[in-house]
């Protein structure tokens, strides 16, 4: 989503049409809130990550889910951690950097150089600047 042009769930409605039937989320918050309401019957969400909680300040903090609408239309909500596939790790970092070096998989990024960066990247990152990652290279 990009900030800036829009409620998140119309941006998602524009880019979905017909709406969306999986999801990976690692933000939570609006953009999962969203994604809920554009989501077809027996859509499919992979809950891993809660930016949106991690930044909104002290303490913890939760995200309105509209409970009808998932009961309704059967949307099934599934987190995933890390811990729970540790055995996989060392074959994912294999593939991975197999992808990343013969080019069969990329992502967006944004590389800056430098220590002196890192508060840049960290306020453009929160400010949904860039998309996919923001690396600081020493």
């Amino acid at each position: 989503m990009i900030r800036g042009a829009g409620p998140v769930e119309e941006q998602l409605r524009a880019a979905a049409p017909e709406g969306i039937d999986a999801l990976f989320d690692n933000v939570g918050g609006e953009q999962l809130q969203a994604a809920i309401a554009v989501a077809v019957r027996g859509a499919r969400f992979a809950l891993v990550g809660a930016l949106a909680g991690q930044l909104a300040g002290a303490g913890p903090r939760t995200t309105e889910i509209d409970t009808l609408a998932v009961i309704s239309r059967g949307i099934t909500l599934r987190g995933v951690a890390l811990y729970d596939h540790r055995d996989l790790i060392p074959e994912w970092l294999t593939q991975f950097g197999r992808g990343l070096r013969d080019g069969t998989l990329t992502f967006p990024h944004t590389r800056l150089r430098g220590i002196d960066q890192a508060p840049r990247a960290l306020r453009e990152l929160i400010g949904g600047r860039h998309l996919g990652a923001v690396l600081v290279e020493l």
